[in-house]
Formats: structure tokens, C-alpha cells, sequence
């Protein structure tokens, strides 16, 4: 280390030579201050201090009340606060802005730091300072929050910013207005007379229904639509459609932002357009349960006459019985209908998975052409599903019949597999948390075709009541609506996952049972196998499950390469990349899907190994071609991923 020899010349210059002193003092500062503690009313204030407020020196007595006198009414208790804390203890820092009163009457903003001077025993005896005006630099950051407020302001959505302690820290001005023409200036607590309503009993959300209590506890809302009261009195509340985001700002004490839309008049002409619809609808809905009983009343008629005219006493026994089971259909249909209106979730229990599998089979498998082939399949052994078993049955068999019917209709497609797992939470689903963090734990019970698939618009309107692209005499016309009002009503979930040409899946989530006949309590997630180091070329063409899954797969101990689509990844290996797995979707734009990407690669990298994932899981073997692999349905609990992954480059090993 070179000795500071400069260091130690300019010490003795200012020491020294006047002048040097003064140089620096009127050159680098807007004002030095020098505080005589033990007489508290003297402090010297330089010429600099003066002049930058446009006061004169030559008037000024040195008194430290002069020095008060200046100093802005509202920031002097702060600054004496300030002051008396670094006299008593040294490790509090004194450097704060404050404001002080020019002599022309204008404000300007000055940073003031100063240093105790203290004797042998540590007691403190000077009080040195300086200051520097910052009024200018406020100014800008003034302005800019001006602007900001500008646009926040003509903003037609209210944007409100939460502090991390829940209070209101920024609103903008069509926000107050949504929120009930609030005028309490920032931070406020968020109102108590404003609720978010459950629309059917118009009470408050709890807690893991709330919008905000979830936004602030880490769940990113997206365009969720809500009933809003704005007072006690409010007898008209309003619909808003609510987006969240965490945006973690610790300067600005920002937690996370809620945007906020009134959307009362969308909502209710969806509503209008929604019961016109349901009235035109009703049409098609009697004339499907009239088909149906007509059906039923037809044999039982027909028995009934039989088993009068006959003496033999085998066919009357014969014909009372099929007299007896269309009664028991006719009973199913009608406990069906009234479950689907009330909303009930019915009388639960617990049922072994298989057990469900082999009577739906013998239920279900008479009703399927002999040349469609029908698969289950139990991913766990052991599993029990927690719900009301005579609903399960009748969704599982509206879905079983969707896929016969979509088979039938386009003349594509062979096969329908019904597939049991084990997941830890449904999609978007993020009211299944216990209060220690573990998970509620379920089945998702899929039904697979190889049929034509739906286009876009029909997977979006799929659970919309009514329904249907069937014709007008086809069934009762509940369809998947009242699969997903089962779903939803014993505390799971539905997905549907459609590729055109492809087929489609449709995923029920149920909770799982446990032994004693109960829905399952909540576990700790599921063991995670980590990785050493691999590397994985990951293929997906949806950015954000990309992300997802690229994070997901840096923190269980592998490196990642992405590729959007399969042509990127064969350029990638063309190029040289290195990588130990490939982990690819199947279905992807393009003309390179997964499984052709898997052949092409095979040939390039014969000892890669790879692992397959699609939301469609009804693929068998010979259809992913050259390369037969697992494959993983999304959405893939991290367990299973990771499980997945090590077994498979456990094999390569």
C-alpha cells in the first residue's frame, strides 16, 4: 500500500494556511455549522449558510436559535429529534432533509449532516456540520411524481398500491371514486364498509375468497370479476373486475398493486344476454328431458303390459324387472337434475379408486361400440377419492359419452382412457392451502379421446350451461356444465386440454379420501428429488409455463436451456449445445411437435434420454413413434417432475 503521503500534506495545509480552508469551505459546501454543546446558545453558522437562504452574515449573532428560527415549523421537532439522538449515542447517524424559510419567504430543501465532537469519556461537547442544497434535485423528483400522479389519474382503471402492512400507501382519483369518494390522504386503512360480496348470498368473502387478502398474501390475481358494496347502506353494489401484482418496493414502501374496473354495466348485460339465453336454452333442455322420460316411459309401459298379458310365470318375473329398472333410471336422472339445480355436492365419502374403475367399466363399457377401444388406467395404487360416488359416476359417464359421441360424429379416432393420479393442487386453485403451508391433496381423474379435438372457441364456451353441439334431441343438454358444477361444488376443479386433429382430455379434480372414509388432510408437499448439476433442454411454446418450469428446474438442481419450438431446439443442438435430458411438449406450432423433435434429436444425440409432457395424455406408445418415452401430464406436480427426471437420467447413467 503506497503511503497517503497527499493526505497527510493537505491535513497540514488546512491546518496551516487560512486560506486553503477557506477555499474548500466556499467551494465544496452551502454552509458549515459548529455547535458549542456545553453552551448550547453559540453556534457559528459560516457565510455560505447565510447566503444561500439570502440572508445577510454581517447581522447574524451566532445564537442557534437563529438557526431554529429558519428551519420549516413542521420539520423542527424532527430535526431537534434527530440532533438529541446522535449527542446521546454516536451509531445514530445525523443526516436527514428538512426544510428551511428562505428571507425572500420561498422553501428550500437542505440535507443536513453533522458529527458529534466528545470528549476523553465519550460525552459529547461539539456539534460539527454541514449542508448542502438539495432543492433543486427535490424539485425534479417533485416533478416527476407530479406526472405520475397526472397519468395515474387519467387512468380510466383505479390503481390502488398497498403498503406491506395492508394500508392504502397510493390511489388514484377514479380509484376514490370507485371506492366511495374516499379524500383520506395516503397511508389509509382500506375502508371497513367496503366488502366483496359472494354473489348468490351477498354476504362478505371470507378471508380465502377475498381478493385483496390473497393479492397481499402473494397470489397474482388476473381479471377476476367481483360484487363490490361500497358502504354499510350501499344497496346497488357494483361489479368490478380485479388484477393484482406483487411489485416488492421497500424505498417506496410499495407491497403490491391492486387494479380495479368497474364493470356493472358489462356484467349485467352479459347477465341479460346470459338469461335470454338460458330461456332459448330451455327449449332444448325440455325437449332433452322429455326425450329421456319418454324413453323410460316407453319401457315401462311396455313391461307393464307384458308382464299383464303373459301367464308364463319367468317372463312376467322378467318384464317386472325391466319395469323396476327404468323406475330405478328414471330416479337417477331426476336425483341428477335436482343435484345440478340446488348445487349440492350430494353425500360424500370416501371410494378406493379402483373400485370406481371396475363398476364404471361394467356400467359404462356396454354403452361404447364394440370397435372403440376403452382403457383405465391407475397411476398409484391405493388411491381413494372423497365425493358424492352416484355424481362421480354420472360425470364420469357424460365425459366417457363426450368422447364416444365426438368419435362417432367427426369418424376420427379410436380409443378413450380413463386415467387416475395423484396431484397436490388443482390449477388456479389458490383457496386449497392449509394455514402451515402443506397442500390439500387430490385424484384427477382424466378422460382421453383420439378424436378430432375442439377448435378455440368451442373449449371456451365447453362449460357454459346449456351448451351443446349436439342436436336438439340429444340427451338432457347438462353436458359439462354440470361436471363442472360437481367439481366445483365438492371443493375440486375441471380442465380441459384440446388440440384439433389431436383429441381431447378432460381432467376432474376431486379431493382424495383417506382411510377412515374422510376427504384427506393436508400434507407437506411431496418429496423433491434434486439434481446434481444435469443440464435439460426444455421445449415449450407457452412463455409463461416456460418460465415456470425453467425456474421450477434451476431450483431443483439443473441447468437449463429453452427452446420455444422444436425447430429452435435442433438448431440449438445442431450448434453444439450441450445437455443431458430433453424435456419437450408434445403438441407445439409448427411441423416439428414433440415426438418428431424426440426422432430427429435421437439421431443426433442417441444417448439423450427423454421425458414427454402435454396436457392431451392419450397417447400410447406407438403413437409417439421412434422414441417411446414418459410422459408427464401437466400440469406435473414438482414431485413428479423431479422423480421423473432422475429416473430417466438414472437410466442414461
Amino acid at each position: 500500500m503506497p503511503e497517503r503521503y497527499l493526505e497527510r500534506e493537505l491535513e497540514e495545509l488546512i491546518r496551516t494556511d487560512p486560506a486553503i480552508w477557506r477555499f474548500i469551505r466556499e467551494g465544496s459546501l452551502d454552509g458549515v455549522w459548529y455547535w458549542d454543546l456545553e453552551n448550547p446558545d453559540n453556534e457559528y453558522m459560516s457565510p455560505e449558510f447565510w447566503r444561500n437562504f439570502g440572508y445577510d452574515p454581517a447581522t447574524k449573532k451566532h445564537l442557534a436559535k437563529e438557526w431554529f428560527d429558519i428551519i420549516h415549523p413542521d420539520d423542527l421537532e424532527i430535526a431537534q429529534k434527530n440532533a438529541a439522538a446522535h449527542i446521546a449515542d454516536p451509531k445514530h447517524p445525523y443526516d436527514q432533509v428538512v426544510r428551511y424559510t428562505c428571507a425572500d419567504g420561498s422553501t428550500a430543501w437542505v440535507r443536513c449532516r453533522g458529527l458529534a465532537v466528545r470528549d476523553e469519556s465519550g460525552k459529547a461537547i461539539r456539534f460539527i456540520g454541514a449542508h448542502t442544497d438539495v432543492t433543486a434535485e427535490h424539485r425534479q423528483i417533485q416533478a416527476s411524481r407530479d406526472e405520475a400522479e397526472t397519468i395515474l389519474n387519467a387512468a380510466t382503471s383505479g390503481i390502488i398500491a398497498f403498503d406491506p402492512d395492508g394500508r392504502v400507501a397510493r390511489c388514484n382519483s377514479r380509484a376514490r371514486h370507485m371506492l366511495g369518494g374516499l379524500t383520506d390522504p395516503v397511508p389509509f386503512d382500506w375502508p371497513e364498509a367496503i366488502h366483496f360480496l359472494d354473489a348468490e348470498t351477498m354476504h362478505p368473502l371470507d378471508d380465502s375468497a377475498d381478493p385483496i387478502r390473497r393479492a397481499m398474501s402473494g397470489n397474482r390475481l388476473n381479471t377476476e370479476t367481483h360484487l363490490m358494496r361500497r358502504s354499510r347502506t350501499d344497496a346497488d353494489p357494483r361489479y368490478v373486475r380485479v388484477s393484482s401484482a406483487a411489485v416488492p418496493n421497500d424505498e417506496a414502501g410499495i407491497h403490491m398493486v391492486l387494479i380495479v374496473d368497474d364493470v356493472s354495466l358489462e356484467e349485467r348485460n352479459r347477465q341479460v344476454v346470459e338469461r335470454k339465453g338460458r330461456l332459448d336454452a330451455l327449449g332444448q333442455l325440455t325437449g332433452g328431458i322429455a326425450h329421456d322420460f319418454n324413453n323410460l316411459l316407453t319401457s315401462l309401459l311396455y313391461s307393464i303390459v307384458l308382464a299383464g298379458r303373459t301367464e308364463d310365470p319367468e317372463k312376467r318375473t322378467e318384464s317386472l324387472r325391466e319395469a323396476e329398472a327404468s323406475v330405478e333410471l328414471a330416479r337417477a336422472l331426476t336425483t341428477r337434475l335436482m343435484s345440478f339445480a340446488r348445487k349440492q355436492p350430494g353425500m360424500a365419502e370416501a371410494r378406493p379408486v379402483e373400485r370406481v374403475f371396475d363398476d364404471f367399466q361394467r356400467f359404462a363399457r356396454p354403452m361404447l361400440e364394440e370397435n372403440l377401444e376403452f382403457i383405465t388406467e391407475i397411476a398409484k395404487p391405493g388411491l381413494s377419492v372423497y365425493c358424492d360416488p352416484v355424481q362421480l359416476e354420472t360425470a364420469l359417464l357424460n365425459l366417457v359419452l363426450n368422447s364416444r359421441d365426438a368419435i362417432l360424429r367427426a369418424g376420427r379416432g379410436h380409443r378413450i382412457l380413463l386415467r387416475a393420479r395423484a396431484v397436490d393442487v388443482p390449477a388456479e386453485r389458490t383457496d386449497t392451502n392449509a394455514p402451515d403451508g402443506s397442500a390439500f391433496r387430490f385424484v384427477e381423474l382424466s378422460v382421453s379421446d383420439n378424436g378430432p379435438g375442439m377448435d378455440p372457441e368451442t373449449r371456451a364456451r365447453a362449460t357454459d350451461p346449456f351448451f351443446t353441439t349436439k342436436g336438439t334431441n340429444s340427451g338432457t343438454g347438462l353436458g359439462l356444465s354440470m361436471v363442472y358444477g360437481f367439481a366445483r361444488h365438492s371443493n375440486g376443479d375441471l380442465r380441459i386440454y384440446s388440440e384439433l386433429g389431436t383429441g381431447t382430455t378432460v381432467q376432474l379434480v376431486l379431493p382424495r379420501g383417506s382411510a377412515v372414509g374422510l376427504d384427506n388432510r393436508p400434507q407437506p408437499d411431496s418429496e423433491i428429488v434434486l439434481g446434481t448439476g444435469q443440464t435439460i433442454l426444455l421445449v415449450e411454446d407457452e412463455p409463461q409455463i416456460l418460465r415456470a418450469a425453467a425456474k421450477l428446474l434451476n431450483e431443483i438442481g439443473y441447468g437449463v436451456i429453452t427452446a420455444t419450438s422444436g425447430r429452435e431446439a435442433l438448431n440449438l443442438a445442431e450448434a453444439g449445445a450441450e445437455f443431458d435430458l430433453l424435456l419437450t411438449d408434445v403438441v407445439m406450432p409448427g411441423k416439428i411437435g414433440g415426438f418428431e423433435l424426440a426422432a430427429s434429436m435421437r439421431g443426433m444425440r442417441p444417448e439423450v434420454p427423454v421425458v414427454y409432457m402435454s396436457g392431451y395424455v392419450g397417447f400410447t406408445p406407438s403413437e409417439m413413434g421412434a422414441v417411446a418415452a414418459p410422459l408427464l401430464q401437466k400440469p406435473a406436480p414438482a414431485g413428479e417432475l423431479s422423480r421423473t427426471l432422475a429416473d430417466a437420467l438414472k437410466e442414461k447413467s
